[in-house]
């Protein structure tokens, strides 16, 4: 029984939920999309594993701590129904989708908070290195998983044109932001002379599939700069201590970078195909009014020319809609944004919209994520979470992880020459995050790129610890 319970622990269970990421991921894409149903074994799985586990912590505590725990949930709870109630206020015949899938991202976000609680919980103190080799052994899964499906001509395309691959799994973006962020977490583990001979054929094969494969400006621009950010952390921690430089380590990084650079050129990538489809299609949208090039997408145009001729359908847009359709139109025009330039043209929209709906409720609690014409649901994570989701949704989504990472780096200027290269990469890996969010989109709610985020700033925080303690 003794030895059951050392296996069954709760470290272990979070350790295997994280390596079965992957596997969740494909058997999700397979349902979907061989049997057309909206849900797979991982709908359920997800879920029920960080829910056994915070009620073992809430039995497993005082009542003081099971009090925070109900008041916290209590609070995200009356949020998520404030906020439902408000999508239902501003839904239009133009919105993408309903108050069902407007519940799935409240869902998700509020369980994001929850892993992000129970992985810091379970792992304060405690030795990390089982966590990041399962995240190295999740890493490995998910790119043998996308070589297997290429090699086999099982592959789904990154794009509808038939673009780039994505192996068994939903999102290209998603792929490339899995891949990368994991690089931060488990590049640590080349100091492992155990674990280096696992590591360095993950990174060739990550780097081969992102940088020509994939299809992404997030797979390819993304891989190069994680070598870069390995570099400089090698250097800039060699220059605090003032040490001697490892220029093999370094030599091997820079090649690297021109190898992956050199093969772009000259063999071809996937991600310059695409933007060069891109660049060519952007021609086929024309603004009949300036007879030129248009600058929105052409069925925002047609809504456009629709609100102006007054001829668009009663209930499809309410007022503040239509006039930012107006505004888009103008500041795209004035701007030359490029019609294919979808995120540019959300970001504006949805700043303008929230403006001419002069809505204290609507700024507070959020004017619906799945309220706008669907080529204008915002991808950008981080001004969703302030714009749709509201000032309280920000706080209570996003704010946790900003006020991890600003700590982290405060710490880590403040103990300069007590940081190690892990903490330097685990804080860029943190901002990296960010970056990702806000550019790439998708990020934070994708529920396996999560759980690699809360592994980051779980990582993060023990490191955080240990320093204040050492500086004890």
């Amino acid at each position: 029984m003794e030895k059951i319970k050392k296996v069954i622990n709760l470290e272990n269970v979070l350790c295997i939920f994280l390596i079965i990421c992957p596997i969740l991921d494909m058997a999700s894409f397979i349902f979907r999309n061989n049997f057309n149903v909206n849900f797979s074994p991982s709908t359920f799985i997800r879920p029920i594993i960080p829910i056994i586990l915070a009620i073992i912590i809430f039995f497993k505590e005082n009542k003081k701590f099971k009090l925070y725990m109900f008041f916290v949930g209590l609070i995200y709870l009356i949020y998520g129904i404030a906020h439902l109630f408000v999508f239902e206020i501003f839904k239009t015949g133009s919105s993408y989708s309903n108050v069902i899938h407007e519940a799935q991202y409240i869902v998700n976000y509020t369980f994001m908070i929850l892993n992000l609680f129970i992985f810091i919980y379970v792992f304060k103190d405690k030795n990390l290195d089982k966590i990041k080799k399962s995240i190295a052994i999740m890493s490995l899964i998910y790119i043998l998983s996308i070589f297997i499906a290429i090699f086999t001509k099982t592959s789904s395309s990154t794009y509808i044109e038939g673009m780039g691959y994505k192996g068994w799994f939903e999102s290209g973006n998603s792929i490339g932001s899995i891949l990368i962020l994991t690089m931060f977490i488990y590049l640590s583990l080349l100091k492992d002379k155990k674990f280096r001979f696992v590591i360095i054929p993950i990174v060739v094969l990550v780097g081969i599939y992102l940088s020509l494969l994939l299809g992404t400006r997030v797979g390819l621009f993304g891989f190069i700069l994680v070598l870069m950010c390995y570099i400089f952390v090698e250097i800039l921690y060699k220059i605090i201590h003032k040490a001697k430089i490892n220029k093999r380590v370094v030599a091997i990084m820079i090649s690297g970078i021109a190898v992956v650079l050199l093969v772009v050129i000259t063999v071809g990538s996937v991600t310059l195909q695409r933007r060069k489809h891109l660049s060519d299609i952007e021609q086929n949208i024309q603004d009949e009014k300036t007879s030129n090039e248009a600058h929105v997408t052409g069925s925002i145009l047609e809504i456009k020319e629709k609100i102006e001729e007054n001829t668009l359908e009663e209930g499809y847009m309410n007022e503040p809609q239509k006039k930012s359709i107006l505004e888009l139109y103008d500041i795209c025009n004035n701007l030359n944004v490029k019609n294919n330039d979808q995120r540019m043209q959300q970001l504006i929209y949805n700043v303008l919209l929230v403006k001419n709906q002069k809505s204290i409720v609507g700024i507070l609690f959020g004017n619906g994520y799945m309220n706008n014409f669907r080529e204008l649901v915002l991808e950008m994570e981080i001004p969703a979470f302030l714009l749709n989701f509201g000032v309280i949704g920000f706080i209570l989504f996003f704010i946790p992880f900003l006020a991890i990472f600003i700590y982290s780096v405060y710490i880590g200027f403040k103990n300069i020459k007590k940081i190690d290269k892990e903490y330097m990469m685990l804080c860029l890996g943190g901002g990296f995050v960010f970056a990702l969010s806000f550019f790439a989109g998708y990020t934070f709610f994708n529920s396996s790129t999560m759980m690699v985020i809360i592994t980051i700033y779980t990582l993060l925080i023990n490191k955080i610890l240990n320093l204040k303690r050492s500086s004890k």
